[in-house]
């Protein structure tokens, strides 16, 4: 389809415009939403892009069509634009390779069109090319929900008469920054690249949240996760330290994954991003269309905090699902199935006592005989073993005014499991019939991923459960291979579509359970997962300062409630801080109480006390502020994981500005005060300000609060204040 200039269609839907229109014969797309602004091309058989904008400016035509300077010669000016050629720079917005083939020429502009997005208050683009050598159509989809943050992906779809083989694939990619050093004299760049990198660094289990910065080489810098379930999930920041801009970059997938930033000549930065794995990822059959990961990304020249809200704002409206009425946060108690007998009831009484709002039945439930949970993991009928089997136990939960939910790891199998020996032909194995490292579904094999989704929507349906939670203890490492129309196709992007389409088919069918995520832990933190659950877990690792830090990084990419705190999991975590610090690290998520001890225990003792109060004030008072989307500050956001650091210091506040909350986290010996201007208030409003170590309080005005601050003495590591603000 070629376009006359007068083809110009816009949508204008909160702070959103597309606009597709020709110059100089070329077909072009501009997506503007709030202040960011993409402007990509087709330019001999290539789509390209032009430039990006953080500030909301739509550039002169003479600058998109030359890169030049308004009233310049028409020649490309180094320091201004990458000149748009496609030779000279990685400007191509995707990457697609082929049946051993390279797709980066030879498209032809087929349409451009509009269409409703999914989510309510967002709206796609669909910009269609033809390859002219090979028979495969793309629709480039771009979904704009009025924040700065726009999404992107791939529908491939094969034309032939044939099965074609996708190798590899980058839902986007191109050129990020063009920039020229002068720009800012104030800033000396001594030896290195303008350009710094912020990632989760860390892929090894209990290690998530291990966000760190490294600066960028001359070179392309390269990250892959191959083993199948990371947990240090796809999240970045890119920052331009001559102009202070940042880029933000999630991928949507759970499976293996790269991402590669590429440094030329030290001040132009281009990046690519998708899903990783042996070639072929997926075989397409005739007639047959593909979705690529998608890929979320924003230009943001702001404060880390101001990012931080645009950032949130995307998730909240446009990947993270709404949570179910009535189900909007919860504080959970759940237990393993550690023992037959009527002990999870009295588990449960002791819940109830504690103010717990909902119960979770966790791993050891199923199986012909009692068992550690991990032996009979495929097995997902319930045992004999527990009082009044599931349906007893959840209508005892309920009985004390408690919501119930049930955990279910359906991907995973043992070898000692009736569904083994019955299926091995079920089992993921490498091309030479090795197992993993641990035995799970090939969910490849059609009949076997019918049998974890019947599996999955029985056991929801007929527990009749209020909440639900997924996990996945596995470590695949290269993965496995099935044989498909003449291919070893590697299994990992179709089990990421059958989990992906099981959970739509939760969704639409059983809308009233609440879903959370945890795959040991924190993998599969994504935006792939997320936007088909409502929280995750943080860490399997949950003992302070690990925990809070980790809460500290995640909440950087995920609102905090998205994300859960499992409270107590390790028998040593009371030794690592003082009761009042091991306990306020709930309040800042959606906590989950592995128990609270010996059922023989006197609940009037201290630490039932100051639990049961943690319990009470998390409900009275944090949990308005984090059901409706609190501000989120970090006062610490660079201390990582694992790195040495004195203080984790994290805010939350209501979106008014009347009400908040904050945690001073000491985590070493270093000084013992702490300045602490929150920034979640109004300067014009007088507060009634709580110092929980003290319980003292004053009335100060926002202004003082703001300018002055508070200071905050802590004279032992791993110690902890609280202080919560009220307008007056």
């Amino acid at each position: 389809m070629r376009m006359k200039n007068s083809d110009i269609l816009t949508e204008s839907l909160k702070n959103v415009e597309i606009t597709f229109y020709t110059t100089n014969g070329r077909n072009t797309a501009r997506y503007v939403s709030d202040t960011t602004v993409r402007e990509e091309a087709l330019e001999h058989g290539r789509l390209i892009g032009l430039y990006w904008s953080a500030g909301g400016q739509i550039q002169y035509e003479n600058v998109t069509i030359n890169g030049d300077l308004p009233g310049s010669p028409a020649k490309s000016i180094d320091g201004i634009f990458p000149g748009l050629d496609s030779l000279a720079k990685p400007l191509h917005v995707f990457d697609l390779e082929i049946d051993g083939q390279l797709l980066h020429n030879h498209w032809k502009w087929i349409s451009a069109s509009k269409r409703k997005g999914e989510r309510s208050g967002t709206i796609e683009a669909v910009v269609e090319l033809a390859h002219q050598i090979r028979p495969i159509s793309v629709k480039i989809v771009t979904r704009l929900d009025g924040s700065p943050v726009l999404t992107r992906w791939l529908e491939i779809t094969n034309k032939g008469s044939v099965p074609a083989a996708l190798s590899h694939v980058s839902s986007w990619s191109g050129v990020l920054w063009h920039t020229n050093p002068s720009w800012n004299p104030s800033v000396k760049i001594d030896n290195k690249t303008i350009f710094s990198l912020g990632y989760l660094v860390s892929e090894d289990w209990g290690k998530e949240g291990n966000f760190v910065w490294r600066d960028l080489p001359s070179e392309n810098y390269r990250i892959e996760r191959s083993i199948g379930c990371t947990n240090g999930s796809p999240y970045f920041m890119l920052r331009n330290d001559i102009t202070g801009e940042m880029f933000w970059i999630a991928l949507a997938w759970s499976g293996s994954w790269y991402a590669e930033f590429s440094c030329r000549g030290g001040t132009t930065l281009s990046f690519r991003i998708g899903p990783h794995g042996p070639s072929p990822q997926r075989v397409i059959a005739p007639d047959e269309t593909v979705k690529t990961p998608e890929v979320h990304l924003a230009p943001l020249h702001a404060s880390m905090d101001t990012a931080v809200y645009k950032w949130h704002k995307h998730i909240r409206s446009s990947v993270l699902p709404p949570r179910p009425q009535g189900k909007e946060m919860y504080t959970i108690a759940g237990r393993v199935v550690e023992k037959p007998g009527d002990w999870i009831l009295k588990e449960i009484d002791i819940a109830a006592e504690m103010g717990c709002e909902a119960f979770m039945v966790d791993a050891g439930w199923y199986g012909e005989k009692f068992a550690h949970w991990r032996e009979q993991r495929g097995d997902w009928f319930e045992g004999n073993w527990l009082p009044g089997g599931i349906a007893g136990i959840r209508d005892y939960a309920r009985s004390k005014g408690m919501l119930f939910g049930l955990w279910i790891e359906p991907e995973a199998i043992t070898e000692k499991s009736h569904l083994y020996k019955k299926h091995p032909e079920w089992v993921l194995t490498t091309d030479d019939e090795r197992l993993p490292t641990t035995t799970v579904l090939n969910l490849g094999n059609a009949e076997t991923a019918r049998y974890v989704e019947d599996t999955v929507l029985n056991i929801l349906r007929d527990f009749d459960l209020d909440f639900h939670k997924i996990d996945y203890n596995v470590r695949i490492l290269e993965g496995g291979q099935n044989l498909r129309d003449g291919f070893a196709e590697h299994e990992a992007w179709r089990h990421c579509e059958v989990i992906y389409n099981l959970y739509d088919k939760v969704h639409k069918e059983i809308p009233h359970i609440a879903l959370e995520n945890c795959a040991g832990g924190g993998g599969r933190n994504d935006l792939g997962m997320l936007s088909r659950f409502h929280y995750a877990c943080e860490s399997d690792i949950s003992t302070f300062p690990i925990s809070i830090r980790a809460i500290n990084s995640m909440s950087l990419f995920l609102p905090p409630e998205a994300i859960c705190y499992y409270h107590n999991l390790w028998f040593y975590a009371h030794h690592l801080a003082d009761l009042d610090t091991h306990l306020r690290v709930t309040l800042f998520c959606n906590p989950i109480f592995v128990g609270f001890g010996a059922q023989n225990s006197n609940r009037s003792a201290t630490c039932f006390k100051k639990t049961r109060r943690y319990i009470e004030l998390f409900k009275a008072f944090c949990k308005p502020i984090l059901v409706n989307h609190p501000l989120v500050y970090h006062h610490t956001p660079d201390i990582g994981l694992l790195e040495p650091a004195d203080w984790c210091v994290l805010e939350y506040a209501a979106k008014d500005r009347k009400s908040g909350y904050a945690g001073i986290f000491k985590l070493s010996g270093g000084d013992s005060e702490y300045l602490f201007r929150p920034r979640g208030i109004d300067t014009g409003t007088t507060y009634k300000v709580i110092m929980d170590n003290s319980s003292q309080t004053a009335e100060i005005s926002g202004w003082e609060l703001i300018n002055k601050g508070l200071t905050i003495r802590l004279d032992s590591a791993l110690t902890s204040e609280l202080l919560m603000f009220s307008s007056i």
